[in-house]
């Protein structure tokens, strides 16, 4: 190679963009987004200083978005405007099948230490309908819910009953849900059977529950994280969690009741079950 050639090329290394040359590495900011289970008020509790410790483990600022729609959610990840979610079981195994590079990082831990939780079918104690019977007004909460239309259909059918033969809506989230039949706006909600109970002082009851899903997870964006460091993020979350007694250490608990309480490690065939449920039962909104 000529001394004009190897010149040309260093020229052309010089002036080429940063980007080209160095790898980027993750964002000052870190966008942060939750399903919008319960009220916008009660989201943003659950999660304000789950934001503030993240922040800490990071050294990056987090961006907080509120989005009222699940779909919204993983349209924004699978578009690199997120980089970390809080999802369920099927907005998960949903935004998965459109984009293998949203990974796993972690599970939360209940109460009781489960990282499972059930759906149910509730409906007010004092006049509770007969699961047999067509034309029930039902409360959902969003297609894609885990408790929404597919696990809903999954009880119903196998009270020998499908919501193919009720009238039903989508109130929004599980509060909604559950606060419609309390209202006598519907006699059957599908949700959370916690969400389900957290009501029966108003008088609402489970008749329906359905058998443990793997829990609520954190996901995170290959592409505006990049894998080295989302591991390192899963470490320091892992090693948060194993640090915690039975209430919890000094900073996961002034975190929400939802994700204060512990995480494992969360693997992508954690999840099979509710794609098998997911061939089982057909969400028409999911239809091509």
């Amino acid at each position: 190679m000529s001394m004009r050639e190897c010149l040309l090329i260093l020229c052309l290394l010089l002036f080429l963009p940063p980007v080209a040359v160095v790898r980027a590495g993750p964002p000052d900011i870190i966008r942060f987004s939750p399903l919008p289970l319960l009220s916008e008020h009660e989201v943003r509790e659950q999660f304000f200083n789950f934001c503030a410790s993240l922040e800490k483990i990071t050294h990056r600022h987090v961006e907080f978005s509120y989005r009222t729609d699940y779909e919204d959610i993983l349209t924004a990840l699978h578009r690199d405007e997120l980089d970390i979610a809080y999802l369920g079981p099927l907005p998960y195994v949903k935004i998965r099948e459109l984009d293998n590079d949203i990974v796993p990082l972690v599970r939360f831990l209940d109460r009781r230490g489960e990282s499972s939780y059930t759906c149910a079918l509730a409906a007010f104690a004092a006049a509770p309908p007969d699961l047999t019977m067509p034309g029930l007004n039902v409360a959902l909460t969003q297609p894609y819910s885990t408790c929404g239309y597919l696990m809903t259909e999954a009880l119903l059918v196998d009270a020998g009953n499908s919501l193919e033969q009720m009238t039903y809506s989508y109130a929004g989230n599980h509060e909604l849900a559950a606060l419609a039949v309390i209202r006598g706006e519907a006699l059957l909600a599908g949700v959370k059977t916690q969400v389900a109970r957290n009501y029966s002082n108003l008088g609402l009851t489970v008749l329906r529950e359905s058998e443990p899903l793997p829990g609520f997870l954190l996901v995170a964006n290959r592409r505006t994280l990049g894998d080295e460091w989302i591991e390192q993020l899963r470490r320091q979350l892992l090693e948060l969690g194993s640090t915690a007694d039975k209430k919890g250490d000094i900073t996961m608990q002034t975190w929400g009741g939802l994700i204060r309480n512990g995480m494992i490690a969360a693997f992508d065939e954690d999840y099979d079950a509710v794609r098998a449920l997911l061939g089982q039962y057909r969400v028409p909104e999911f239809a091509p």
